[in-house]
């Protein structure tokens, strides 16, 4: 092998090396602990999300599902899992509007408690109907972060609303990356 052609394949080398040592969110600001998480839309991927944040990880963060503005104290990071499920929002005896309506005031609870939000999509393309693509219109132009399973976001959607706040999207390949994503967010 010639010396350029070494020279070019040790670079390619580096290069695609060094781009898989940069998990996808690391260009985003840092988030701070303690930290909740919760659901807007009451779908499985929360304890999806939990097991793989605090029992796989050992993340230890705060877990509420239905969490309301008074959880937020003493908390820096609101992480809100989103998906709509019709039978996890019946079993929390909430209907559309009633989440709506949590959803909107966790929010502004954080926002004027300076608290950052993280928004996390997790389920793919199955988890994006029509009430999961309400909750999303909500949510994430209020994010400061957003990592996304990519087959949930062919349409760029989460890109278009994130942009609102100039709010970093990473996406994901599949949900094992969402684990590697939150750590880069909170700088592990």
């Amino acid at each position: 092998m010639t010396r350029p052609i070494r020279a070019l394949t040790a670079s390619i080398s580096f290069l695609a090396f060094a781009a898989l040592a940069v998990p996808p969110a690391a260009a985003a600001a840092t988030l701070a602990k303690p930290a909740l998480v919760t659901s807007v839309g009451q779908a499985s991927d929360i304890v999806v999300v939990k097991a793989l944040l605090n029992t796989q990880l050992k993340m230890d963060l705060a877990v509420n599902p239905l969490a309301q503005p008074a959880d937020l104290a003493g908390m820096k990071t609101l992480i809100v899992v989103v998906g709509s499920s019709a039978k996890g929002l019946g079993a929390a005896g909430l209907d559309m509007p009633k989440e709506i309506a949590r959803a909107q005031a966790l929010l502004a609870a954080a926002r004027e408690q300076k608290i950052a939000v993280l928004v996390l999509h997790t389920g793919g393309e199955a988890r994006r109907g029509k009430t999961s693509n309400d909750l999303i219109d909500i949510v994430v132009p209020q994010a400061d972060q957003v990592i996304v399973v990519a087959s949930g976001n062919k349409d760029k959607v989460f890109n278009t609303l994130a942009a609102k706040r100039n709010a970093p999207v990473a996406e994901v390949e599949k949900l094992a990356g969402v684990g590697a994503a939150v750590k880069a967010a909170f700088g592990m």
